[in-house]
């Protein structure tokens, strides 16, 4: 499976992403729906990750460079409170939680493997559990 390689250029579009949506947000009041791209893009930096190139891959958004594959999910908040997009019934090694600010900086990074993830996805039909139950099963990596 093709990867991205995440150059200097990609960066400054996304910075460039960024701040578009940070204005469209202030003109409209609406989201502009970037923080799943920016969050599994600044997960892969931080953890030296390589991003699928397509980002419809089964299962994983990124893998390392043991071939361990990764789910990436994005929230911008600084707390606990709502719940994670749905996880992929597909096989998958870890699942990291990346919280962003209001201007889609890192302010917490969070892993586990897909066996203690498990347990909480069999409770929830949607398979989407709360950023609290996350956390608690998770290891903190920033």
């Amino acid at each position: 499976m093709r990867t991205v390689r995440i150059t200097l250029k990609i960066f400054k579009i996304v910075k460039q992403a960024i701040s578009a949506a940070l204005e469209y947000e202030k003109l409209s009041g609406r989201n502009l729906g970037i923080t799943g791209e920016v969050g599994e893009l600044l997960v892969c930096k931080k953890l030296g990750l390589k991003l699928m190139a397509d980002p419809r891959t089964a299962g994983y958004d990124a893998k390392d460079g043991r071939g361990k594959t990764y789910q990436i999910k994005a929230r911008r908040a600084n707390n606990n409170k709502g719940r994670i997009s749905t996880f992929s019934k597909h096989q998958f090694h870890y699942a990291v939680l990346v919280t962003l600010d209001e201007k889609y900086r890192v302010i917490g990074l969070w892993r586990t493997t897909h066996n203690q993830l498990a347990q909480i996805l069999l409770k929830r039909k949607r398979r989407d559990p709360s950023i609290r139950e996350f956390k608690r099963i998770s290891e903190k990596l920033f």
